[in-house]
């Protein structure tokens, strides 16, 4: 076992992360390569969040250079936790995802694909014999007000359908829109296309999950490349995932980490140790603040930030405006390694102003000089990012 304090387990969760001082990355594929997977969210109030996921990693990240590395397929779109881009090294066990689906349809998606089977089957002929195909090749035939996904058009739902069983994938996107095409035409030449096995799928998930985000325990196996993989081994079972876990242990293979205060079993790979212990041994300086959006490999699930950095986050743009606390898109505020607060704010492109609309900061955050002029620099680097050029501070903490 190894024991260690808690700024220890925050610190080398963001270096492995790639938010620290340490990890630079010079690419969008070096990102997807170490934290497996970029989320893709449509949310826009500032830069979307797979953009804001990449900006906090990459110094000289532009927006939507991310779809390059998707349309030279060097990156592929799938559902891992959520709709997500992948190295396609990664591959088969998406190939594995996609098997599972098909045998796994949620009642409502089985009796849908029953009903629709015919346009099913005359969408993927389509494909076939078009190629390159999006929603807008098929026309609506009554235009009505959209409603949302459950207002789709068949012939959308069917591309989607098709995509989610793993055979068509997403060839490319333009203005976000998605143009799928044959599974077997997307794929590049060497990868291999076969599902994972079974009896590889432990060992995946555990390398996978660790190699990303440093320390992680149950939960993490649960939810981090989705949970279809923990509900077909353990059946959700938490007892049993630990026990996968401690026999990993024993197997050495991982090492328990008590974290200080912390009752929970964490684990990191045995490889990992020589970093733990570097974490531990060096006063490592990472003096950057970033915004990180909702959808953050550190924060999307809830969960973790709350038992790492006791940082209680959820996201308001779905709560009704009476009820929130912190404002309709706040995002996240990290200052070197702590969770500090959050920052809720609009980027007003046409007239080039970030406003910050609402600031506020976690319990005992002091506001030293250091610390406002580590803020500064952030918002005006996030405001530069997002075409702004000034900053518009409607809250009563100056800063400016």
């Amino acid at each position: 076992m190894v024991e260690i304090s808690n700024q220890t387990a925050q610190k080398f969760i963001i270096e492995e992360q790639g938010l620290g001082a340490i990890n630079c990355f010079d690419d969008v594929l070096s990102v997807a390569k170490k934290i497996h997977n970029i989320q893709i969210d449509t949310i826009s109030v500032v830069a979307r969040s797979h953009d804001l996921i990449l900006f906090n990693r990459i110094d000289d990240y532009q927006e939507k250079d991310v779809w390059k590395w998707l349309n030279e397929k060097k990156l592929f779109e799938f559902w891992s936790h959520a709709m997500c881009l992948m190295p396609f090294e990664e591959y088969p066990f998406y190939a594995w995802k996609m098997k599972y689906n098909q045998k796994n349809m949620p009642s409502w998606w089985k009796k849908w694909v029953k009903i629709n089977q015919s346009v099913m089957d005359r969408v993927y002929s389509h494909v076939k014999k078009n190629g390159l195909t999006s929603s807008t090749d098929f026309k609506k035939e009554k235009p009505t007000k959209s409603e949302g996904w459950w207002d789709w058009k068949t012939e959308k739902m069917a591309l989607e359908s098709l995509f989610l069983q793993g055979k068509l994938l997403v060839a490319y996107r333009k203005n976000f829109q998605k143009t799928f095409d044959l599974s077997e035409n997307v794929v590049p030449a060497g990868i291999d296309i076969e599902p994972m096995s079974d009896d590889l799928l432990p060992g995946y998930l555990t390398k996978t999950i660790l190699s990303s985000i440093g320390i992680a325990n149950k939960d993490e196996l649960k939810t981090y490349l989705g949970k279809s993989p923990a509900k077909y081994l353990w059946k959700n079972n938490k007892n049993a995932i630990t026990d996968y876990l401690q026999d990993c242990v024993k197997n050495d293979i991982l090492v328990e980490i008590q974290i200080e205060d912390n009752e929970e079993k964490h684990y990191s790979l045995k490889e990992n140790v020589s970093k733990l212990e570097a974490i531990i041994n060096k006063d490592i300086k990472n003096n950057k603040v970033k915004f990180l959006t909702p959808f953050d490999n550190i924060i999307r699930e809830r969960s973790f930030p709350s038992k790492i950095w006791h940082f209680e986050y959820k996201i308001e743009c779905y709560v009704p405006a009476p009820k929130r606390k912190f404002g309709y898109f706040a995002l996240p505020i990290l200052d070197g390694y702590q969770l500090i607060g959050r920052a809720d704010l609009k980027a007003h492109r046409a007239k080039k102003i970030l406003e910050i609309k609402a600031l506020e900061f976690e319990d005992g955050i002091i506001l030293t000089e250091a610390r406002k002029e580590r803020l500064i620099h952030g918002f005006n680097c996030f405001a530069k990012f997002n075409g702004c050029n000034t900053v518009e501070n409607a809250t009563k903490i100056s800063i400016f």
